[in-house]
């Protein structure tokens, strides 16, 4: 009864702490990585935000900014003659909005009161009030904001090429779940392969004990089907390892089943093959590059007018620079001349607003670059992002060339060396009936039978492996032509 008990206790304690199945499928591989929180989506995520950041905070210099200060100072000295005033205490005020345009203009609206008084002229709180109005403008390196409105412009596309990005890295994130599910599932084949010429050696090498017992087989032989066990031992270990490191990127990549212990629900191989295979038919029906598939073609679309405008850029580099300042000003004082019945504030904030004084002033800033530093360096980036430029330009290209005009002949070479390696097996197989008889009538060694055993393994192996490239080719495909409309694309 105690020993019932204890059994029971024990049976209690591993189900308590059992690991929880979870048996996957392709569908619920994707499921799990749009629903649950997966690190590579994250950083693809961040990526897009780092953008969207870059291009609002390029932006923020053209919006409105307040300002506003207080100066205060306070002096002993005593004035040089005695009809000019030394003032003391002073106390400035001052506020105002600034302005940004991308049309190379900048203006400032200001107000500022000056108040300050002199006891040793007998001056007491003159307030001076002025209204004032800066504009500066851009009369020749960025005239009418040429180059802002070109980097501006440049801000924009490269916000929607990361969206752009960040759509096809998702879709590449997607595709590479996709591959470790397929290779999972060749794994699971060439495991069931494995095991079966596993079994079948270790009932070999039991007969061939026998056949020694009864002196009919050598020690060789039963050397050689020990040596045979051991092999085919040895390759279900690597099979299982490589399985068990596919595991380990899925969870890398879904951190939500890391706890879980992994099984991979199979699937119709060969049903899946005419997927594909329906697949390159209507991708062959496609002469030309299908840029309604892809994203590809408007990435390159963006980056030729970044090309353009960065040309506009780089040849302002070292450009003369010449701008515009003008003032426009309303200034009132307060006085007891002139508000005698009022305090001196009103009086001179009264006086402004009645226009009584007004000012203006303007100048020119003319700044040239001097010596051959200036046109070394604009060339050295001139270069640089046309070499940047181009160099992305002519690889999307030719990437969306390559990819369409190499899938169909891919597919349909490894769509005959499937059918070689089947024909392969069949004829093995045939091969390997006879064998057995006539190893069984002794008329051959038992090192003949083994090696034609291996060979209908290494077939059937390799069977698999082609099977998974296939796979993989069309998977690439969609990487770059990720719209493609077929069962097979999980769009």
């Amino acid at each position: 009864m105690k020993s019932l008990s204890l059994v029971l206790l024990l049976m209690g304690a591993q189900s308590l702490f059992a690991v929880p199945v979870l048996t996957l499928t392709e569908d619920s591989i994707l499921n799990l990585s749009k629903n649950s929180a997966v690190p590579e989506l994250d950083k693809i995520e961040a990526n897009l935000l780092q953008a969207k950041a870059e291009q609002m905070k390029a932006k923020d210099i053209f919006g409105v900014e307040g300002y506003a200060g207080y100066n205060y100072s306070e002096t002993d000295e005593k004035g040089l003659i005695t009809f000019i005033p030394v003032f003391s205490p002073i106390h400035q005020y001052q506020a105002g909005l600034k302005k940004n345009f991308k049309y190379g203009l900048q203006a400032d609206l200001s107000a500022t009161v000056d108040n300050r008084s002199s006891a040793r002229n007998n001056y007491d709180s003159l307030h001076t009030t002025t209204y004032s109005l800066k504009l500066n403008l851009d009369l020749w390196k960025d005239a009418f904001g040429r180059v802002t409105r070109k980097k501006l412009e440049n801000l924009d596309i490269i916000a929607k090429q990361s969206q752009l990005e960040s759509e096809i890295n998702k879709k590449v994130f997607r595709i590479t779940l996709r591959k470790i599910y397929w290779a999972l599932i060749a794994n699971n084949q060439k495991l069931d392969i494995a095991e079966r010429q596993y079994q079948l050696s270790i009932k070999q090498l039991k007969d061939s004990k026998k056949r020694q017992r009864n002196s009919i087989a050598d020690v060789s032989e039963v050397a050689r089907y020990e040596s045979q066990t051991s092999s085919r031992k040895g390759s279900i270990l690597l099979v299982k390892y490589e399985r068990e490191s596919l595991f380990k990127q899925l969870r890398n990549f879904l951190p939500d089943i890391a706890a879980n212990e992994l099984v991979i629900k199979n699937v119709n191989v060969d049903k899946t093959i005419l997927d594909v295979l329906s697949c390159t038919t209507l991708i062959k029906t496609k002469k030309l590059v299908p840029y309604e598939y892809t994203k590809y073609d408007e990435l390159v679309s963006l980056l030729k007018t970044v090309q353009t405008n960065t040309e506009v850029i780089d040849s302002s580099y070292d450009n003369i620079d010449l701008k515009l300042s003008t003032e426009f000003k309303k200034v009132g004082v307060g006085s007891e001349e002139t508000a005698p019945n009022s305090s001196q504030f009103e009086g001179s904030y009264d006086e402004s607003l009645n226009n009584l004084e007004d000012g203006f002033s303007a100048g020119l800033l003319l700044t040239i670059p001097f010596g051959k530093k200036f046109s070394d360096t604009k060339e050295v980036t001139k270069k640089y992002n046309e070499k940047r430029l181009k160099a992305n330009i002519r690889s999307m290209d030719n990437s969306l060339l390559t990819t369409h005009t190499e899938i169909s002949k891919s597919v349909e070479y490894l769509t005959e060396i499937i059918q070689a390696q089947r024909s392969n097996s069949r004829s093995l197989k045939v091969r390997l009936r006879e064998m057995e008889k006539k190893f069984n009538q002794a008329r051959i060694p038992a090192f003949q039978l083994v090696q034609d055993q291996d060979a209908l393994l290494d077939s059937d192996i390799a069977i698999v492996d082609t099977q998974l490239a296939m796979l993989n080719t069309l998977l690439d495909y969609f990487v770059v032509f990720s719209d493609t409309p077929c069962n097979f694309n999980k769009l």
